[in-house]
């Protein structure tokens, strides 16, 4: 189905469901064994599942809008309402577990949010963490990648001069510093400013319905969450939920159908 010029996929069950956000890279409806894992496990027990994919990508027409939380969220309520159910909740995975409760600070109809590894600091402070993590687990000194990113950043917010991204593009560690190859225009500059400092603490705080943060123990991308109500960890997880045998934490489907999703 299409909804608003977004490619839908929609699996009904009851009177209730549930939309899924996506993650940063991949922003397509069949872009994570996740997305599929909801939509055989949660119609079983009367929830529907729709997942789509993000504008301007896959199927979806429209300027694209990765990073751009607020209108992620939009095109997600738009997708909910358009199921015509009478109860519905959100799903954010990743980068998806900042959007999906910003959307629900924007639509008092949004009944519950589920997200799976979201960051309780910005994406400039997870991207920190993430960083050093990737390369420590490459048996790489994560120290010059760290300090490039802290060079692009402070040049990105007008603090410092420019990096020379395009000799440090030819480092065999680059690729785990996710930082672009060459310097940003003034347009990417803002982008950039508006997704990395995006600060999530306040909306987590905003949201008055059901909120329930789900994190892997071996989540290798989000620094470790705080001790909070609601927040559950999954043994011996990855960020995706994955066991070390690549398997799916069946203790993550249990806290998603007895904590996460209300019916």
């Amino acid at each position: 189905m299409k909804v608003d010029g977004l490619a839908v996929t929609y699996t009904p069950a009851g009177r209730s469901a549930v939309v899924a956000l996506h993650g940063a890279t991949d922003g397509t409806r069949d872009s994570s064994p996740l997305y599929t894992h909801l939509h055989e496990a949660l119609p079983a027990h009367g929830v529907g599942v729709a997942t789509f994919d993000r504008r301007g990508e896959g199927e979806s027409e429209g300027e694209a809008t990765r990073g751009r939380f607020e209108l992620q969220a939009r095109d997600a309520l738009a997708v909910a309402h358009a199921l015509e159910v009478e109860r519905f909740g959100l799903w954010g995975y990743s980068q998806g577990g900042w959007v999906a409760p910003l959307a629900a600070t924007l639509d008092a109809d949004v009944s519950f949010v589920v997200t799976v590894g979201a960051a309780h600091v910005s994406p400039g402070e997870q991207m920190f963490y993430a960083t050093r993590r990737q390369l420590e687990l490459a048996g790489v000194d994560p120290a010059p990648a760290l300090a490039l990113r802290r060079a692009f950043e402070d040049w990105v917010h007008g603090r410092g001069s420019a990096p020379d991204l395009e000799s440090a593009a030819d480092e065999p560690w680059f690729p785990l510093a996710y930082l672009p190859s060459r310097l940003l225009d003034e347009e990417g500059r803002r982008l950039w400013i508006d997704e990395m400092d995006f600060d999530p603490r306040p909306v987590f705080a905003s949201v008055h319905v059901r909120l329930v943060h789900l994190y892997g123990e071996r989540d290798a991308w989000t620094p470790p969450p705080p001790a909070a109500p609601n927040v559950y960890v999954v043994p011996d997880a990855g960020h995706d939920m994955t066991l070390p045998d690549g398997e799916l934490s069946p203790f993550y489907e249990r806290l998603l159908l007895e904590e996460g999703v209300v019916v």
